[in-house]
C-alpha cells in the first residue's frame, strides 16, 4: 500500500462509472499537464483516436514534445528512452516508469504523480500540478 499525500484532484469533468478516463476528457488532463511542465499545447502521442481528441482540444500531437501519452508498455519504454515524461492512463505503468497516470477512482477522474520517476525525467511540475494531483 502506498502513502498518499493529501492533494487530490477533483476536476470538473463529468465522469460516470468505473475504468479509464475516455479520450474526449483525457484531453482537457494532458493539456493541463502539457502547460504544467512548459510545453503548452504540445504532446508526443502514437494513439490515433486520443491524438484526433487532442487536436479537438487544441493540442499539437509533436513528437519533440518532453511529455508523452503512453497507451502500452512498449509505448513506454520507447518514451522513456527518449527521456521524455510519460502520462498514462494505467496505475500499473507508474511501477515500469511512467511519471503520471490519469485514472478513475470512485468514477472520479484522478492525477497521480509517481514523484521518483517524475524526477528521473528531470522535468519540474508546477505547484498548481501538484495540488490538484495525488503524489506517490
Amino acid at each position: 500500500m502506498h502513502v498518499l499525500f493529501p492533494s487530490v484532484l477533483l476536476l470538473p469533468v463529468a465522469v460516470t462509472g468505473a475504468g479509464r478516463v475516455p479520450a474526449g476528457e483525457l484531453a482537457n488532463f494532458l493539456k493541463v499537464i502539457a502547460a504544467s511542465v512548459g510545453a503548452p499545447g504540445r504532446v508526443a502521442c502514437r494513439d490515433m483516436d486520443l491524438s484526433i481528441q487532442l487536436k479537438k482540444g487544441g493540442l499539437s500531437p509533436d513528437a519533440k514534445s518532453p511529455v508523452a501519452w503512453a497507451a502500452n508498455e512498449d509505448q513506454l519504454k520507447a518514451y522513456l528512452g527518449e527521456g521524455k515524461l510519460v502520462v498514462t492512463g494505467d496505475r500499473e505503468m507508474l511501477r515500469a516508469g511512467a511519471g503520471i497516470a490519469v485514472i478513475r477512482e470512485n468514477g472520479k477522474p484522478v492525477i497521480l504523480v509517481h514523484s521518483r520517476n517524475v524526477a528521473a525525467s528531470g522535468i519540474t511540475l508546477t505547484d498548481a500540478l501538484l495540488k490538484i494531483a495525488r503524489v506517490l
